[in-house]
């Protein structure tokens, strides 16, 4: 009979990931598991330093994370909030991309096939990748984009309504109006007038 293995002093948890060490740099994380605070702070750091080159590495740690802060919350207590798909989003330079290109083209028609070949994706699957990366539709995000561009000429110049809803790529001052008093609560004209008055 083998003699028993020597008690350790704290108990060690291992995250093995079947991952190179060439491929982050990085050996195997070892973290304490009495102190989950710093494990979590230890597992976010490594997710964000695998976050450039190495995606499976940033996915365990993040999935071990949630993991961890899943058991601080009783399960009386605990919200059924839907499972996000793995690997659903926009990859962050698809992001980028999609997000400049709307900023540059405000004033212009934008088509979610546009915007889909920017990213290299369906159109459909672009549509879900997008909601699950920006929270909004498509439309809804270059929308709210229009209305903020706006927001902004309304205060930077002295256009009138009618050329801003032309500028931010909208068919007309009604457009503007309706659009503006749904997302921001009051008509342009009324908005604009209180940003001046405090100014």
């Amino acid at each position: 009979m083998g003699s028993p293995a020597p008690a350790m002093e704290q108990t060690q948890m291992r995250i093995e990931l079947n991952v190179p060490e060439a491929v982050h740099g990085m050996p195997p994380f070892v973290l304490p598991a009495a102190d989950e605070e710093a494990n979590v702070t230890r597992l976010l750091e490594q997710a964000l330093t695998a976050a450039g080159t190495d995606l499976a590495t940033t996915r365990a740690c993040v999935a071990r994370v949630a993991k961890l802060l899943e058991h601080d919350q009783p399960s009386a207590e605990r919200p059924a909030a839907p499972r996000r798909r793995v690997g659903a989003g926009l990859a962050p330079w698809q992001a980028r991309r999609v997000a400049t290109h709307v900023d540059e083209n405000l004033g212009y028609s934008i088509t979610i096939d546009q915007l889909a070949a920017i990213a290299g994706l369906s159109s459909s699957y672009f549509c879900r990748a997008f909601k699950d990366s920006f929270g909004d539709p498509p439309h809804a995000y270059i929308m709210r984009r229009r209305v903020e561009r706006a927001q902004s000429l309304m205060l930077q110049t002295r256009e009138p309504l009618s050329q801003i809803a032309l500028a931010c790529g909208l068919s007309d001052q009604a457009h503007l109006c309706n659009l503006f008093r749904r997302l921001v609560g009051q008509s342009p004209s009324q908005w604009r007038r209180s940003r001046w008055q405090e100014a």
